[in-house]
């Protein structure tokens, strides 16, 4: 028996879950919608994307971990080599942070607060989008020289991955705000949109834990593993 272990593996992976997963949502989807069932021996909530602690948010709150762990031994290893590691670090604690706001909604609360003090509405209605891109302005301000300090496909594959993932947390989300506020949440569009929102999201950390583990295997040389029976060694 041979196994092997490498960042393609892993992407691989990562992507039949994805697809499992937004499956799932779109059949729980098309029996609301048009079957008129939307509970399914509690199927259809278990993998909606809309809703809080279920399986989606679990992946995608793993997913995020995952990531922060491979960002802090990155760092750690840097560290251990003097490069500049306090960088991977930072990186590290914003995406904790972000695994802990998938399981516990932090920034619909900041929603709330945010509309009423700003009066926001039509694509701001889901007003967290406002604080949440002023952060990611002053994170791209901040992490600049460290993006273009990278190997460049590395660099690539970092501008990829956040892209998409922006794309999904913000694009989709005003899109679904303005939706939510018009015609309200119980339509097809409305569930296209968080559905759109939920795939970019979980597809950009799977491109950027791709990105980390490429890193980590063309940097430091290892990660990429083999293991097999004597008898075939």
């Amino acid at each position: 028996m041979r196994f092997e272990f490498s960042p393609k593996e892993v992407l691989k992976l990562n992507l039949y879950l994805i697809l499992f997963l937004l499956c799932a949502n779109v059949l729980g989807i098309i029996s609301k919608y048009y079957f008129d069932h939307d509970y399914v021996y509690g199927l259809i909530p278990l993998f909606d994307f809309s809703l809080e602690r279920n399986i989606p948010t679990l992946y995608s709150s793993i997913a995020l971990v995952f990531v922060s762990i491979l960002l802090s031994l990155i760092g750690f290893i840097n560290k251990k080599l003097t490069f500049s590691y306090l960088p991977w670090f930072g990186l590290a604690l914003i995406f904790l942070f972000l695994s802990i706001d998938e399981i516990h909604g932090i920034h619909e609360n900041l929603t709330i607060i945010t509309r009423n003090t700003f009066n926001m509405s039509g694509f701001f209605y889901y007003a967290w989008v406002l604080p949440y891109s002023a952060a990611l302005m002053v994170f791209m301000i901040l992490y600049l020289k460290f993006l273009f300090d990278l190997p460049k496909p590395i660099m690539i594959l970092f501008l990829v991955s956040g892209s998409i993932f922006v794309s999904g947390a913000i694009g989709f989300e005003l899109l679904g705000g303005r939706q939510a506020e018009l015609y309200g949440k119980d339509n097809v569009l409305y569930c296209f949109f968080y559905t759109c929102e939920e795939l970019l999201e979980m597809l950009g950390v799977a491109v950027f834990i791709y990105t980390l583990l490429r890193y980590m295997v063309e940097q430091f040389k290892f990660m990429a593993i083999t293991v097999a029976n004597k008898k075939e060694a």
